[in-house]
């Protein structure tokens, strides 16, 4: 299956991706020559592992609007297997490997989005395939097609690049936090107050319960808003004598004076 993956090197003889880490195991890894000193010692943690993927040949870039799976002839891939995304610090890596025996069929070294070549691109005319840049280790390059059966995994696969490219800048942005704070000695010349209550000592709270303000009567003119007094109430005339002929009443009683005893 490998030597359908070829390129012309640029003294004309073709060279073929993977073909001094085909037989690397995945637990061996830490020993890749391309591999730092600093980095081959932190160890590196697995994100997520897709049981099944496959890979195709892909024709040239036709044009700038991006790659078309298409094109490819998907139902005749190059090789089938799963695929594993592991972090080392910042450092991204997708390996394709052997379901079976785990050995190394290609591996792509995921570039932080912005800085240097595209490693990983979707393709325009579906969800389920994306294009991959695999090295072999030596500064040789191939862009290989990679697809998935199900839809659930090519987001899972999206989703765990995203997540991880954000999370590192979660860290750059705390460890910026952090410098710039001793630089400037914050930390160590503002000292944490304490505010605990000591031996012996009590704490009264004034909640103010019946202690309620007396709302001053709002004026109904406007104006100065002062409160005017009330004019007095007006004088009632006194009642007009009684006359000879009428009895006087007590109103009391509601009876006429004089007229209780009066004949039949």
């Amino acid at each position: 299956l490998l030597p359908s993956i070829r390129k012309q090197a640029p003294g004309g003889q073709p060279f073929q991706i993977c073909n001094n880490i085909r037989h690397m195991a995945a637990a061996d890894l830490g020993n890749q020559p391309h591999l730092t000193e600093k980095e081959a010692s932190v160890p590196e943690v697995n994100l997520h592992t897709f049981k099944e993927c496959f890979v195709y040949k892909i024709p040239p870039l036709k044009n700038e609007s991006g790659h078309r799976a298409n094109d490819w002839d998907v139902n005749k891939w190059l090789w089938s297997g799963r695929l594993r995304i592991a972090a080392r610090d910042a450092k991204l890596t997708i390996y394709l490997e052997d379901a079976q025996t785990g050995a190394l069929f290609a591996e792509c070294p995921v570039n932080e989005p912005g800085t240097g070549a595209t490693s990983v691109e979707p393709v325009t005319d579906s969800s389920r395939y994306f294009v991959l840049r695999v090295e072999d280790g030596k500064g040789h390059h191939q862009y290989i097609g990679m697809g998935f059966r199900e839809r659930p995994d090519a987001y899972d696969f999206n989703a765990t690049l995203v997540d991880h490219w954000r999370s590192v800048r979660r860290e750059r942005e705390a460890e910026e936090v952090h410098r710039l704070v001793e630089e400037k000695g914050e930390a160590a010349a503002v000292p944490m107050a304490d505010l605990s209550l000591k031996e012996g000592q009590t704490l009264h709270i004034n909640i103010g319960l019946g202690q309620k303000k007396r709302e001053k009567p709002r004026s109904t003119s406007g104006g100065s808003g002062e409160l005017k007094p009330l004019a007095p109430p007006p004088t009632l005339a006194p009642p007009p004598p009684a006359s000879p002929g009428m009895a006087a009443t007590d109103p009391a009683r509601g009876v006429e004076e004089g007229a209780s005893h009066a004949a039949p």
